[in-house]
């Protein structure tokens, strides 16, 4: 994906969705499950953050 608002936007949904499963989740996951949906989670923000930085770098040029 090229276009990076795409991406912020992909990225931003998928965090919060990860989010709303981790803290509102009604039965508690497995260890693994957790550690999977926590990685998920800061690959996915890593991922929004990375986006909006390459925004704001092209509005620049």
């Amino acid at each position: 994906m090229n276009d990076p608002r795409i991406s912020a936007v992909i990225c931003t949904l998928v965090a919060a969705w990860l989010g709303y499963t981790i803290f509102f989740g009604a039965e508690a996951p497995s260890t693994f499950l957790l550690v999977v949906q926590w990685t998920f989670l800061l690959v996915a923000v890593l991922g929004a953050i990375a986006a909006v930085i390459r925004i704001i770098h092209q509005g620049r040029s």
